[in-house]
């Protein structure tokens, strides 16, 4: 199957190598600037660069686009794509709000027989695959409550320059960023959705230089939300991207009959006043040297796995994929998280 690419960052750097590894062909490359797409599909011998997204819309051997770009223009671009006969993955989060990702869907149930999935591959790891079985299962009883930590410094270099992330307008930000996947992920493992939520947003590095001088960063750079699902767990999750540190991804689901824990890659068992217990299933799929380690670039391999898998035959191999009606259950909280820390950071209903 081949694939189009719309962005030169995350998709350039992360979905080339991992979707080749995967044995899907990426036949096209567009970005905003065309030199530097030239460029980079030169560097990653992408046989076909554009710095206009519509033209590889009009190319037959495109069968996918992956839309990796800001999220103010995922509607835009989601919906040409559907409208041209493409299958679509859209980077998250969905959109800059719920009403664009209504609309995104819409244009997606217009056209049930292509793909519409948003890029939450995290869903792809055996590990969490095997957590979401074990919860479904009872291994750990009723999930009582869930703590889930994203700590990193992926912003806290005050040289870092002012671009689209530093702009809410645009959809930047770390709860776009990071909150669209640690939502996903719990709505995922627990298979349940969330009422209401409480957030505190926060931007401690309040300015970053441009070309053209310092400009204000709007968009948050650390988040903490408590979460409360409709069946009665509750979550809390947080995270910084601005620590002088870096911290493992970490999940952790506190059941009346024991705990599951996911971190650094790992799935945890613990049964009630025991010892951990690895239960991390093996990964069938090497990693390309190519392919820098860590979670979200793992899930990416195991994506494009499925998407092969999917596409020669296999129906079940994208059977936890997120679609477009999760990118908008998952929007929706995004937008009571948003609304809540305007209102003083109480619970808000979510829909």
């Amino acid at each position: 199957m081949s694939i189009a690419i719309i962005g030169t960052g995350w998709g350039a750097r992360i979905q080339v190598p991992a979707f080749r590894a995967a044995g899907l062909q990426v036949v096209a490359l567009a970005g905003s600037d065309q030199a530097k797409t030239e460029r980079i599909a030169g560097d990653l011998g992408v046989p076909f660069a554009t710095g206009d997204w519509r033209a590889v819309l009009a190319r037959p051997d495109v069968a996918l686009v992956s839309i990796v770009t800001p999220p103010d223009l995922h509607r835009e671009m989601a919906a040409a794509a559907l409208a041209a006969g493409k299958h679509v993955l859209c980077e998250k989060p969905t959109a800059l709000d719920a009403a664009q990702a209504r609309a995104m869907l819409a244009a997606a149930q217009e056209r049930p027989r292509q793909l519409a999935l948003i890029d939450h591959e995290l869903r792809f790891l055996p590990a969490l695959i095997r957590a979401r079985q074990m919860l479904a299962d009872g291994a750990i009883g009723a999930v009582r409550h869930v703590l889930f930590q994203v700590i990193s410094s992926s912003r806290a270099d005050l040289a870092r320059p002012w671009n689209w992330w530093s702009d809410t307008a645009r959809g930047g930000g770390a709860l776009g960023a990071f909150g669209s996947h640690q939502v996903d992920l719990l709505r995922y493992l627990l298979a349940d959705e969330v009422a209401a939520v409480a957030a505190s947003l926060h931007t401690f590095v309040a300015e970053r230089n441009a070309a053209d001088g310092p400009r204000p960063v709007t968009s948050d750079d650390y988040y903490s939300l408590r979460l409360r699902f409709a069946r009665g767990p509750l979550a809390t999750i947080e995270c910084s991207s601005i620590t002088r540190t870096n911290e493992p991804n970490s999940v952790t689901l506190y059941g009346a009959a024991g705990t599951l824990r996911w971190v650094g890659g790992k799935l945890l068992h613990i049964p009630p006043d025991g010892a951990p217990e690895d239960i991390t299933p093996a990964y069938e799929h090497a990693t390309p040297a190519d392919l820098r380690g860590g979670d979200f670039p793992q899930g990416t391999l195991y994506l494009g796995h499925a998407l092969r898998a999917f596409f020669a035959g296999d129906r079940a191999a994208l059977a936890p994929a997120a679609t477009f009606v999760d990118g908008l259950h998952t929007q929706q909280v995004l937008d009571a998280a948003r609304a809540s820390d305007r209102q003083g950071g109480g619970f808000q209903p979510v829909g």
